[in-house]
């Protein structure tokens, strides 16, 4: 069965209504916006095309750490519980193993890998500050063409965990999170494209 990114609007708008409609909702808090910026770090060797590597071979991603910008937005929903959706544009940079990595053309540089993660999700509380998160959705490929890639958008799942912390003016935080987030292929493969990232955000309640 194929995920889209439609099909995940239309679970959670479902949810959303038929959770209300059975149950009283209190609201503690009212819309939350966050901008902010992402670093990352990629796992394993076949991010961005999957390595079809020779036997005794060690066959390298060309990409293992990328930044990027990042937007949330959070809902209120039930007391503690907000349903999510972010946005943000993450550039994956070559490395030094660029030039011999499984991505690698004779005489044409390898471009950086270019995404643009549309998810959402659901966000707890616990507490005051601590939270857990899980989000879906799709990852767009930005620059599909230079990276010949056969797809322009993967279905894309990632958990979280994150500390908010008040900051003098009232609802104002700074909202730090970890999260592992994994794409499928852009390739005819099996490959993941998985990797850790920090995202620090500037949050305000509207």
């Amino acid at each position: 069965m194929k995920f889209t990114f439609k099909a995940l609007i239309y679970v959670v708008a479902f949810t959303c209504f038929f959770s209300a409609a059975k149950a009283q909702i209190i609201v503690p808090d009212s819309l939350r916006i966050g901008l902010g910026a992402s670093i990352a770090s990629t796992t394993g060797n076949s991010f961005g095309v999957g390595v079809n590597k020779a036997i005794g071979d060690d066959a390298k991603s060309a990409y293992n750490f990328g930044a990027g910008l990042a937007l949330n937005v959070d809902v209120p929903v039930f007391s503690s519980m907000y349903i999510t959706a972010s946005a943000g544009y993450m550039s994956f940079f070559k490395s030094a193993n660029a030039s011999k990595s499984q991505q690698a053309i004779t005489n044409v540089p390898t471009p950086n890998f270019n995404t643009i993660p549309l998810k959402l999700g659901y966000k707890f509380i616990i507490g005051n500050r601590f939270y857990i998160q899980a989000e879906a959705g799709e990852t767009l490929l930005a620059n599909k063409a230079q990276l010949y890639a056969m797809y322009g958008n993967a279905f894309t799942w990632s958990p979280h965990i994150g500390l908010l912390f008040p900051l003098k003016q009232r609802h104002r935080y700074i909202d730090a999170d970890l999260r592992y987030e994994s794409a499928e292929t852009f390739y005819n493969d099996n490959a993941k494209n998985n990797f850790w990232a920090l995202r620090i955000t500037y949050s305000f309640n509207l």
